[in-house]
């Protein structure tokens, strides 16, 4: 295998760099599939947390193997953010998403529908 089989990273520009360094240059890979950083920021420091989550299962007995410790992770890290920052939680969210052709869920709202991969 020559090619890595997922992966995320944080791109910043000058400006959100700067607001990087101010705070210390920190970041924190917490696997491979999530990351983090924090900004200074006026009037509040800003948290962004990366993802690139995994698919959605086929099956239940496959669902404990990625997706458990993946979203477990994660709400690990966004319990540890300061409860006064801004938190911000971008990336690949593998979900499928579009008009409603039937009504699917009572949780959706609006003309959209959760659909199946």
């Amino acid at each position: 295998k020559t090619r890595s089989a997922h992966g995320v990273a944080i791109v910043l520009n000058k400006q959100a760099t700067t607001a990087w360094k101010n705070l210390g240059s920190t970041w924190e890979a917490v696997n491979e599939r999530i990351v983090m950083i924090r900004l200074a920021g006026k009037p509040i420091n800003v948290t962004v947390i990366a993802i690139y989550a995994p698919i959605n299962p086929k099956n239940q007995q496959q669902a404990g193997s990625t997706t458990d410790p993946f979203y477990e992770d994660l709400q690990k890290k966004i319990n540890k953010v300061p409860k006064c920052d801004m938190l911000l939680i971008i990336g690949d969210f593998n979900a499928r998403v579009g008009q409603e052709q039937h009504r699917t869920s009572s949780n959706v709202v609006g003309p959209h529908a959760v659909d199946t991969i």
